[in-house]
Protein backbone atom coordinates (compact mmCIF):
# COMPACT_ATOMS: atom_id res chain seq x y z
CA UNK A 1 0.00 0.00 0.00
CA UNK A 2 1.36 3.44 -0.83
CA UNK A 3 2.40 5.91 2.10
CA UNK A 4 0.92 8.85 1.90
CA UNK A 5 2.75 10.33 4.55
CA UNK A 6 5.84 9.92 2.29
CA UNK A 7 3.89 12.98 0.08
CA UNK A 8 5.35 16.50 0.34
CA UNK A 9 4.12 19.67 -1.30
CA UNK A 10 6.39 23.09 -2.08
CA UNK A 11 5.20 26.18 -2.92
CA UNK A 12 6.53 27.42 -6.10
CA UNK A 13 9.62 29.47 -5.67
CA UNK A 14 7.25 32.48 -7.39
CA UNK A 15 4.67 32.04 -4.46
CA UNK A 16 5.42 35.43 -2.26
CA UNK A 17 5.55 36.94 -5.60
CA UNK A 18 1.81 35.45 -6.21
CA UNK A 19 0.88 36.64 -1.92
CA UNK A 20 2.33 39.98 -3.12
CA UNK A 21 0.20 40.30 -5.94
CA UNK A 22 -3.12 39.30 -4.57
CA UNK A 23 -2.67 41.51 -1.77
CA UNK A 24 -2.43 44.22 -4.34
CA UNK A 25 -5.38 43.23 -6.23
CA UNK A 26 -7.48 42.79 -2.73
CA UNK A 27 -6.76 46.37 -2.21
CA UNK A 28 -6.24 47.99 -5.40
CA UNK A 29 -6.94 47.67 -8.90
CA UNK A 30 -4.33 45.42 -10.06
CA UNK A 31 -5.32 42.35 -12.39
CA UNK A 32 -3.42 39.33 -11.56
CA UNK A 33 -4.23 35.52 -12.88
CA UNK A 34 -5.63 33.38 -10.03
CA UNK A 35 -3.54 30.68 -10.08
CA UNK A 36 -1.55 28.59 -7.49
CA UNK A 37 1.34 26.01 -8.12
CA UNK A 38 2.92 23.69 -5.92
CA UNK A 39 5.35 21.01 -6.34
CA UNK A 40 4.22 17.75 -4.68
CA UNK A 41 6.75 14.72 -4.15
CA UNK A 42 4.52 11.37 -3.52
CA UNK A 43 7.41 8.20 -2.79
CA UNK A 44 9.81 9.60 -4.70
CA UNK A 45 8.60 11.12 -7.94
CA UNK A 46 7.79 14.72 -8.39
CA UNK A 47 4.32 16.28 -9.87
CA UNK A 48 3.20 20.15 -10.37
CA UNK A 49 0.00 20.98 -8.84
CA UNK A 50 -2.04 23.87 -10.72
CA UNK A 51 -5.12 25.04 -8.76
CA UNK A 52 -6.82 27.56 -11.31
CA UNK A 53 -9.57 29.45 -9.87
CA UNK A 54 -12.95 27.38 -11.76
CA UNK A 55 -13.29 23.92 -13.45
CA UNK A 56 -14.05 25.27 -16.83
CA UNK A 57 -10.51 26.61 -17.23
CA UNK A 58 -9.10 23.48 -15.76
CA UNK A 59 -11.31 21.45 -18.47
CA UNK A 60 -9.93 23.48 -21.53
CA UNK A 61 -6.54 23.35 -20.70
CA UNK A 62 -6.47 19.29 -19.87
CA UNK A 63 -8.39 19.14 -23.33
CA UNK A 64 -5.71 20.99 -25.31
CA UNK A 65 -3.13 18.93 -23.82
CA UNK A 66 -4.90 16.12 -24.61
CA UNK A 67 -4.36 17.57 -28.58
CA UNK A 68 -0.66 17.21 -28.20
CA UNK A 69 -0.11 14.66 -25.67
CA UNK A 70 1.72 12.15 -28.13
CA UNK A 71 4.39 15.40 -28.95
CA UNK A 72 6.67 15.27 -25.69
CA UNK A 73 5.80 19.24 -25.61
CA UNK A 74 3.97 19.29 -23.03
CA UNK A 75 4.43 17.95 -19.58
CA UNK A 76 2.20 14.82 -19.70
CA UNK A 77 -1.48 15.03 -17.62
CA UNK A 78 -1.83 13.23 -14.28
CA UNK A 79 -5.40 14.27 -13.43
CA UNK A 80 -7.53 16.52 -13.45
CA UNK A 81 -10.20 17.08 -10.79
CA UNK A 82 -12.62 20.19 -10.74
CA UNK A 83 -10.25 23.18 -10.88
CA UNK A 84 -7.13 21.49 -10.22
CA UNK A 85 -4.82 19.85 -12.71
CA UNK A 86 -1.26 17.41 -12.05
CA UNK A 87 1.12 16.93 -14.17
CA UNK A 88 4.45 15.18 -14.23
CA UNK A 89 7.38 17.02 -13.27
CA UNK A 90 9.47 16.71 -16.41
CA UNK A 91 13.33 16.83 -15.83
CA UNK A 92 15.39 19.21 -18.04
CA UNK A 93 17.59 22.06 -18.57
CA UNK A 94 16.53 25.83 -18.14
CA UNK A 95 16.77 28.04 -21.75
CA UNK A 96 19.14 30.71 -20.71
CA UNK A 97 20.59 31.97 -24.03
CA UNK A 98 19.20 31.56 -27.66
CA UNK A 99 21.29 30.73 -30.40
CA UNK A 100 20.20 29.42 -33.71
CA UNK A 101 19.68 25.85 -32.72
CA UNK A 102 17.27 26.89 -30.07
CA UNK A 103 15.37 29.07 -32.89
CA UNK A 104 15.51 25.54 -35.01
CA UNK A 105 13.56 23.75 -32.09
CA UNK A 106 10.99 26.88 -31.52
CA UNK A 107 9.84 26.79 -35.08
CA UNK A 108 9.35 22.77 -34.66
CA UNK A 109 7.31 23.07 -32.00
CA UNK A 110 5.18 26.20 -33.33
CA UNK A 111 4.90 23.99 -36.77
CA UNK A 112 3.29 21.66 -34.74
CA UNK A 113 0.84 23.98 -32.67
CA UNK A 114 -0.05 25.65 -35.79
CA UNK A 115 -0.72 22.42 -37.66
CA UNK A 116 -3.80 21.14 -35.48
CA UNK A 117 -6.55 22.33 -37.95
CA UNK A 118 -5.91 25.85 -38.31
CA UNK A 119 -9.09 27.56 -40.53
CA UNK A 120 -9.07 30.31 -42.73
CA UNK A 121 -11.12 33.35 -42.05
CA UNK A 122 -12.91 36.81 -43.37
CA UNK A 123 -10.87 39.44 -41.30
CA UNK A 124 -13.85 41.68 -40.95
CA UNK A 125 -16.05 38.95 -39.64
CA UNK A 126 -13.58 37.84 -37.20
CA UNK A 127 -13.46 39.55 -34.25
CA UNK A 128 -9.67 40.33 -33.69
CA UNK A 129 -10.28 43.94 -35.84
CA UNK A 130 -13.18 44.84 -33.29
CA UNK A 131 -10.91 44.18 -30.13
CA UNK A 132 -7.38 45.82 -31.19
CA UNK A 133 -9.51 49.26 -32.04
CA UNK A 134 -10.72 48.78 -28.50
CA UNK A 135 -7.59 48.08 -27.30
CA UNK A 136 -6.25 50.87 -28.51
CA UNK A 137 -9.20 53.03 -27.50
CA UNK A 138 -8.33 52.24 -24.18
CA UNK A 139 -4.48 53.04 -24.39
CA UNK A 140 -5.09 56.65 -25.55
CA UNK A 141 -8.24 56.99 -23.09
CA UNK A 142 -5.33 56.33 -20.25
CA UNK A 143 -3.04 58.58 -21.86
CA UNK A 144 -0.90 55.67 -22.95
CA UNK A 145 -1.30 56.93 -26.96
CA UNK A 146 -1.57 60.76 -27.83
CA UNK A 147 -4.16 62.17 -30.05
CA UNK A 148 -1.72 61.77 -33.10
CA UNK A 149 -0.21 58.51 -32.01
CA UNK A 150 -3.79 56.90 -31.96
CA UNK A 151 -5.09 58.58 -35.05
CA UNK A 152 -1.67 57.90 -36.96
CA UNK A 153 -2.79 54.19 -35.10
CA UNK A 154 -6.28 53.74 -36.27
CA UNK A 155 -4.88 54.58 -39.88
CA UNK A 156 -1.93 51.61 -39.42
CA UNK A 157 -5.07 49.16 -38.27
CA UNK A 158 -6.72 49.73 -41.51
CA UNK A 159 -3.72 49.84 -43.90
CA UNK A 160 -2.14 46.59 -42.16
CA UNK A 161 -5.39 44.16 -42.44
CA UNK A 162 -5.43 40.93 -44.09
CA UNK A 163 -8.63 39.98 -46.55
CA UNK A 164 -8.21 36.92 -44.42
CA UNK A 165 -6.52 35.47 -41.08
CA UNK A 166 -5.69 32.34 -39.82
CA UNK A 167 -6.56 31.03 -36.56
CA UNK A 168 -6.20 28.66 -34.42
CA UNK A 169 -4.01 26.88 -31.33
CA UNK A 170 -1.56 29.05 -30.14
CA UNK A 171 1.29 29.43 -27.34
CA UNK A 172 1.23 32.89 -26.08
CA UNK A 173 3.84 33.39 -23.40
CA UNK A 174 6.67 32.08 -25.23
CA UNK A 175 9.29 34.11 -22.32
CA UNK A 176 12.33 31.85 -21.81
CA UNK A 177 11.60 30.28 -18.81
CA UNK A 178 8.90 28.45 -19.65
CA UNK A 179 11.14 26.34 -21.44
CA UNK A 180 12.88 23.56 -21.06
CA UNK A 181 15.02 21.17 -22.95
CA UNK A 182 14.34 17.49 -22.21
CA UNK A 183 17.41 15.41 -20.60
CA UNK A 184 16.75 12.36 -22.77
CA UNK A 185 16.37 13.89 -26.61
CA UNK A 186 17.14 18.20 -25.51
CA UNK A 187 13.53 18.56 -27.20
CA UNK A 188 11.73 21.44 -26.35
CA UNK A 189 9.27 21.37 -23.43
CA UNK A 190 7.13 23.70 -22.47
CA UNK A 191 6.49 24.05 -18.65
CA UNK A 192 3.96 26.82 -18.29
CA UNK A 193 0.85 25.02 -19.57
CA UNK A 194 -1.89 27.37 -19.36
CA UNK A 195 -0.37 29.72 -22.02
CA UNK A 196 -1.63 26.81 -24.41
CA UNK A 197 -4.84 27.88 -26.15
CA UNK A 198 -7.53 28.10 -28.58
CA UNK A 199 -9.33 30.20 -30.88
CA UNK A 200 -6.69 32.37 -31.40
CA UNK A 201 -4.93 34.73 -33.99
CA UNK A 202 -2.10 32.87 -35.18
CA UNK A 203 1.26 34.59 -34.81
CA UNK A 204 0.44 35.78 -31.48
CA UNK A 205 3.26 34.25 -29.35
CA UNK A 206 5.37 34.74 -32.03
CA UNK A 207 4.57 38.48 -31.86
CA UNK A 208 5.61 37.96 -28.18
CA UNK A 209 8.47 36.30 -28.46
CA UNK A 210 10.38 38.47 -30.96
CA UNK A 211 9.30 41.56 -28.43
CA UNK A 212 10.62 39.99 -26.15
CA UNK A 213 14.10 38.00 -27.46
CA UNK A 214 13.51 36.34 -31.02
CA UNK A 215 13.55 39.66 -32.77
CA UNK A 216 17.55 39.24 -34.02
CA UNK A 217 16.36 35.60 -35.47
CA UNK A 218 13.21 36.61 -36.82
CA UNK A 219 14.39 35.49 -40.47
CA UNK A 220 16.16 32.26 -39.50
CA UNK A 221 12.61 31.36 -37.15
CA UNK A 222 10.27 32.40 -40.09
CA UNK A 223 12.07 30.60 -42.86
CA UNK A 224 11.90 27.06 -40.70
CA UNK A 225 8.05 27.75 -39.85
CA UNK A 226 7.50 27.93 -43.53
CA UNK A 227 9.78 24.70 -44.61
CA UNK A 228 7.43 22.83 -41.95
CA UNK A 229 4.30 23.72 -43.63
CA UNK A 230 2.67 26.10 -41.17
CA UNK A 231 -0.03 28.30 -42.22
CA UNK A 232 1.40 31.56 -43.37
CA UNK A 233 0.67 34.80 -41.62
CA UNK A 234 4.27 36.30 -42.22
CA UNK A 235 2.66 38.32 -44.91
CA UNK A 236 0.08 40.01 -42.89
CA UNK A 237 2.38 39.63 -39.69
CA UNK A 238 2.58 43.61 -38.81
CA UNK A 239 -1.24 43.78 -38.00
CA UNK A 240 -0.58 40.30 -36.04
CA UNK A 241 1.97 42.36 -34.15
CA UNK A 242 0.03 45.40 -33.90
CA UNK A 243 -3.07 43.35 -32.28
CA UNK A 244 -0.44 41.76 -29.56
CA UNK A 245 1.32 44.87 -28.78
CA UNK A 246 -2.23 46.82 -27.81
CA UNK A 247 -3.31 43.70 -26.07
CA UNK A 248 -0.07 43.33 -24.15
CA UNK A 249 0.26 46.45 -22.85
CA UNK A 250 -3.02 46.96 -22.09
CA UNK A 251 -2.61 44.31 -20.02
CA UNK A 252 0.69 45.41 -18.59
CA UNK A 253 -1.54 48.88 -17.20
CA UNK A 254 -3.87 46.74 -15.73
CA UNK A 255 -1.25 44.47 -13.55
CA UNK A 256 0.68 47.45 -13.33
CA UNK A 257 3.54 46.35 -14.63
CA UNK A 258 4.60 49.63 -15.69
CA UNK A 259 8.09 48.07 -17.51
CA UNK A 260 6.17 47.26 -19.93
CA UNK A 261 4.69 50.73 -20.97
CA UNK A 262 6.51 51.93 -23.61
CA UNK A 263 4.47 54.06 -26.05
CA UNK A 264 7.29 54.03 -28.90
CA UNK A 265 7.36 50.56 -29.48
CA UNK A 266 4.34 51.89 -31.73
CA UNK A 267 5.92 54.36 -33.47
CA UNK A 268 7.12 51.87 -36.59
CA UNK A 269 3.36 51.06 -36.99
CA UNK A 270 2.81 55.01 -37.45
CA UNK A 271 2.73 56.68 -41.38
CA UNK A 272 5.87 59.38 -41.12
Amino acid sequence: MMDLSRSIQQSSPFFLKRVKYFLSRLFGTRLQKAKGIYFVTVNGHRFKRLILCDSFLATEIEQHLDDYRESGYFPPVVARYEHEIWLEYVEGTSVRSVDEHFVLKLAEFYATIYGNNPILLNTKESSFPGRLVQDLRFLHQINVLTQDAYSDLQIAVHDSMPPQVWVGDEYTDPVLKNFILRKENERICVVDVDGLSGNQLLGIGVAKACARWLGPYQSLFFSALSKKGAPDFQAYFNFVELCFLAKWMKRAFLEQDWKVIDPSLFDRFRHS
